[in-house]
């Protein structure tokens, strides 16, 4: 069991990355119905990178427009505020962590499509739930694989090996041979940093949904899953995961909704992959 050590190390990552500092002032101002464009124009405009990035993204045939976009503003009027700063959080994320064992492209069109996934569940549930915050959730609920991966690399390889050998849930063999899941230590990192109740509790139970009493937490486990079973794995080798009928059940979801949901992780798979193509990826 190596929990305890590796509580003790992250307890020393202390410092948000830059560009998840950015990501995290976007949602901030987000949840502001007077934020105006020009405010996040500002913060996006913080890191030229990311900048750049969006504005190759909203003059991609993924926004096809006879007109180019120079500017955050244009993009913004062409593409839509929310899809600008899913697109702005996206990329802020992917570009604040590192892998080793990890199949970094797998894991990033996971976390985005969950992302997506999981807002067109929002409408679907009718439930009372920030669309805003979800996404984030969708985005972050499994960075603490990347964590053990970048900071833990021997003793994660070993559960690595183990899971996709005998093909045990990775959770298992993770709580089996660390002591601690990656849920628990992505939950632990960021409550250090202090981030939102709700993207802690989505990351520490995105695979026990019925320990969670939040809404955005049940859609994220519903939204992992389907991704998941659309063979769009995190990028760890073997990830089978449980449905719980009730999780369906509490978020008001009909069987005739189905096929919606299909389409909607069909469009969002293709659009994570642009997103990683076109807005490129610090391995």
């Amino acid at each position: 069991m190596y929990s305890n050590q590796i509580k003790s190390k992250l307890d020393k990552i202390s410092d948000l990355p830059t560009m998840l500092n950015i990501a995290l002032e976007i949602e901030r101002l987000a949840k502001d119905p007077k934020t105006s464009i020009s405010k996040i124009s500002k913060i996006i405009k913080v890191d030229p990178a990311l900048t750049g990035k969006i504005l190759r993204i909203s003059n991609s045939a993924l926004y096809a427009s006879s007109k180019e976009s120079t500017t955050i503003q244009q993009s913004i009027a062409r593409i839509g505020f929310d899809e600008v700063r899913r697109i702005a959080v996206s990329i802020a994320v992917l570009n604040s962590f590192k892998n080793n064992h990890v199949a970094y492209e797998r894991f990033w069109i996971h976390s985005i499509t969950t992302a997506y996934i999981a807002t067109e569940l929002v409408s679907l549930t009718k439930l009372e739930v920030n669309s805003s915050e979800v996404f984030s959730c969708g985005i972050l609920h499994d960075i603490g694989i990347l964590i053990l991966d970048q900071y833990f690399t021997e003793f994660y390889s070993k559960v690595f090996s183990i899971s996709a050998k005998r093909k045990f849930e990775l959770q298992l063999v993770e709580k089996k041979i660390l002591g601690i899941t990656h849920s628990e230590v992505g939950a632990h990192v960021f409550q250090n940093w202090k981030l939102p109740d709700n993207i802690i509790d989505a990351v520490a139970y995105h695979h026990l949904p019925q320990n969670s009493d939040k809404v955005s937490t049940k859609i994220i486990y519903l939204a992992n899953f389907i991704c998941n079973n659309r063979g769009y794995d995190n990028g760890t080798g073997f990830f089978p995961e449980r449905f719980y009928d009730d999780i369906w059940d509490d978020l008001g979801l009909d069987i005739e909704k189905a096929p919606e949901i299909i389409e909607a992780a069909i469009k969002a798979t293709e659009k994570a992959k642009t997103l990683l193509r076109l807005g490129g990826i610090n391995a």
